[in-house]
């Protein structure tokens, strides 16, 4: 059976939203009548350009996210997909969706082109949070959006929630864990709301003012550290809870530093020894792809330094962590007594905990993950 480190998948980035939220920190824009079109055109062109670089056709997952992914009509969807239908994901597919735009057509839509699975953003079942969080869509809304997902018979259905609204309370965010544990899916994410913005609970306190803060947000995460998986969601990544068998592949091959290549303005590529992200602007990332000069931003030349650097990081936001003699084999030019002192200087600070080469964080650990990802750079 094929390695999760060795998957490749096509993350196509849709940056178009009606209403963007303050709180989001991926590229987005409210398009222009002529510019989905234009969008769809250059992704066709993009691709072509991705399989004269090697990507291949045959790849193992493919994720539409955004932006709002569906926001685009039944029509534009279907010739998104025709744009990078060089690409067939054999494994898995993700469209994200959002309560405010999707329909029972545009799913419909998603099934017969081969969409396996739905990441509906619903982020709260609280009315006064959704107001606070500055979302489009109502509870109403929310509730049509997921029976109609749920009658659309998708194989993997995953519903988005966020915590640390402005006034939320601790019996809100437990009302939404139930309230999404109730529904018909498989897989629940569980994000904080400033750490989309980039500073969260589980980043490094940076002064006093925001111990008190931080505390708060930690509350909430603990929460739904205990609430799910007594719900029958075992946490299986930071922010991220499944029933079995449904954890995001996608998301685990990027986390195993596996391969995927980027459509979009601002996707990020990884693949043929090279890690690069596409120009976070339309026009250009548009014009980059139309002149044959792609506009790249953090371009790297992956070494064996760097990918283990990279896999120890982010594998430790696995629950399961990392097995190091797994990455030592992977990357045997990378310098890996480096950490040595880090590890046991993070061990003792109960944050770390090692079984032979099997390295994971604590329960302790994943509310500071960041933190500790800073201490092992």
């Amino acid at each position: 059976m094929q390695a999760i480190f060795e998957n490749f998948g096509i993350y196509a980035h849709v940056p178009f939203c009606s209403k963007p939220c303050g709180y989001c920190r991926f590229y987005k824009l409210r398009p222009k009548p002529e510019d989905i079109a234009e969008y769809v055109r250059v992704c066709a062109a993009e691709a072509g350009s991705l399989a004269r670089e090697g990507v291949p056709e045959k790849i193992d997952t493919m994720f539409w996210g955004g932006g709002t992914p569906s926001s685009l009509s039944e029509g534009e969807i279907e010739r998104l997909a025709e744009a990078l239908g060089r690409f067939r994901p054999s494994r898995e597919w993700t469209v994200e969706v959002s309560p405010s735009s999707v329909s029972r057509g545009k799913l419909e839509t998603l099934r017969r082109i081969g969409v396996t699975r739905i990441s509906l953003g619903v982020q709260s079942f609280d009315e006064g949070v959704l107001r606070s969080l500055g979302r489009a869509h109502t509870l109403n809304e929310t509730l049509k959006a997921i029976d109609a997902v749920a009658e659309a018979g998708f194989e993997n259905f995953s519903i988005d929630l966020i915590f640390g609204a402005k006034g939320q309370t601790e019996s809100q965010w437990r009302a939404d864990l139930r309230r999404a544990a109730e529904c018909p899916v498989n897989h629940i994410s569980a994000y904080c709301l400033e750490f989309e913005s980039g500073t969260s609970c589980c980043g490094g306190i940076t002064g006093a003012e925001e111990i008190e803060k931080r505390a708060r947000e930690g509350d909430f995460f603990e929460i739904a550290m205990d609430e799910l998986p007594a719900l029958g969601f075992r946490q299986y990544e930071i922010s991220n809870y499944a029933r079995e068998g449904g954890e995001c592949l996608h998301n685990l091959s990027t986390w195993h530093m596996a391969q995927w290549a980027g459509v979009g303005p601002s996707a990020a590529s990884q693949f043929g020894g090279y890690r690069r992200r596409n120009a976070p602007n339309f026009e250009k990332w548009k014009l980059g792809i139309e002149n044959s000069a792609p506009a790249y931003e953090d371009a790297v030349k992956l070494d064996d330094d760097e990918m283990f650097s990279s896999a120890l990081i982010f594998g430790l936001r696995m629950n399961e962590g990392v097995d190091l003699s797994v990455l030592r084999a992977r990357f045997p030019k990378a310098d890996c007594g480096r950490y040595g002192e880090s590890i046991k200087f993070l061990e003792g600070l109960g944050l770390l905990e090692a079984l032979k080469d099997r390295l994971r964080l604590t329960r302790a650990g994943r509310l500071v993950a960041d933190s500790v990802a800073v201490e092992l750079l």
